[in-house]
């Protein structure tokens, strides 16, 4: 099953704010998968 996502037409971001656009797998940023790598250990 697909999630479903809210696509607004017009998007205001504020000046404070920093998008980060991340692949869809990306355990380097994930903190709990260097968790999975110490308990694997």
């Amino acid at each position: 099953m697909t999630a479903l996502f809210h696509k607004a037409k017009q998007l205001e971001i504020p000046e404070n704010v920093v998008l980060l656009f991340q692949p869809t797998y990306s355990p380097d940023v994930n903190p709990i998968e260097r968790v999975w790598q110490y308990l694997k250990k």
